[in-house]
């Protein structure tokens, strides 16, 4: 069979929705619709002659031939992209604008993986909290930015969402040792929480202590005064060195809990009130779309640990939730 222009025109779309087995995810990679990715399937699959995906209701699966293909796209496309990459390097670093908490806890130890795949890519990864829009952009020469807060950015941005975050209190060891009632959802005696006041710029005082207690412990009488940081960070090293129980997001608190070094003290994940975004300033550019290929990947990665880690029978998401909301990946 000849490799003929239609074949081609399919092929990257074919790669984004094998790998995510979404039309939907890759529908957001490639930023197109649904449907626009289920046609180019359709009539890549007419023109080979044989499915290579089998479609259930909210899911997709491979064919073999589909497999084969995929393989082999990703090869290609792998190959044509570093052979570019080498033809045209970069003159200017990939800004990247990133709120310091999450740089620090999940983003930074990632990157080495970027930059041992494209060495060729200078990162320049700047920690932030401005809020975010086109003439900060501009004037920081941002090329993407990572943002942990409620806000529509459509339709100034091309936004991207990550993957949902959940809120649990978390405590060192000997702390929890000290005071068991609390654990045992008995008493707030002698109990010192610890805020992030700033989770995201213009969020309500104690917005994320308020949301877990009145989804996990309406009936729980808590007293929300304690000490306060302006960073996330700062909170879960409090907790760390024994000075009371943070409110953890589980991309910053995950390594602590697989060390044992936090406790997952109630075992009840609250939906957060805000979710983790990617803004492009220029979503067509090339290292940017390198970037954010990867950075999707990694979260994607992410959040099956995510779920095998903190989201137990015993501990499924609240109501809030995306499971329950009906934000769940689909075809």
């Amino acid at each position: 069979m000849n490799v003929d222009s239609s074949i081609l025109a399919g092929m990257r779309c074919f790669e984004a929705a094998a790998r995510h087995l979404s039309f939907t995810r890759a529908a957001i990679e490639l930023n197109l619709t649904q449907s626009a990715v289920s046609q180019q399937m359709r009539q890549l699959e007419g023109r080979l002659g044989y499915p290579l995906f089998i479609r259930h209701h909210r899911s997709l699966v491979l064919t073999e031939q589909g497999l084969v293909l995929y393989g082999c796209a990703t090869r290609f496309l792998a190959d044509l992209e570093q052979t570019l990459t080498n033809l045209n390097p970069p003159a200017t670093p990939l800004q990247i604008s990133c709120l310091p908490s999450f740089a620090m806890q999940w983003l930074l130890p990632r990157l080495v993986d970027f930059q041992r795949r494209y060495p060729e890519i200078t990162v320049r990864l700047k920690a932030e909290f401005q809020t975010v829009d086109r003439p900060a952009l501009m004037s920081g020469d941002i090329d993407l930015a990572i943002r942990y807060d409620p806000v529509d950015y459509a339709p100034e941005f091309h936004s991207e969402p990550l993957f949902d975050e959940y809120l649990l209190p978390v405590a060192s060891p000997d702390w929890l040792a000290a005071h068991a009632e609390f654990s045992s959802a008995v008493s707030m005696e002698n109990v010192t929480l610890l805020h992030d006041v700033a989770p995201w710029i213009g969020a309500p005082e104690f917005i994320e202590w308020r949301t877990w207690f009145a989804k996990a412990q309406p009936d729980f009488p808590y007293d929300l005064e304690g000490p306060q940081f302006n960073l996330s960070v700062l909170a879960i090293a409090a907790a760390l060195n024994g000075q009371g129980v943070a409110l953890g997001r589980t991309a910053l608190i995950a390594d602590e809990i697989r060390s044992g070094r936090l406790v997952d003290i109630f075992r009840k994940p609250v939906t957060a009130p805000a979710r983790y975004v990617l803004l492009r300033r220029n979503p067509g550019e090339r290292r940017t779309e390198i970037f954010a290929r990867w950075l999707h990947n990694e979260c994607a990665a992410f959040a099956l640990m995510q779920r095998e880690l903190f989201m137990s029978p015993e501990a499924r998401p609240d109501p809030g939730s995306s499971e329950s909301s009906g934000r769940s990946v689909r075809q």
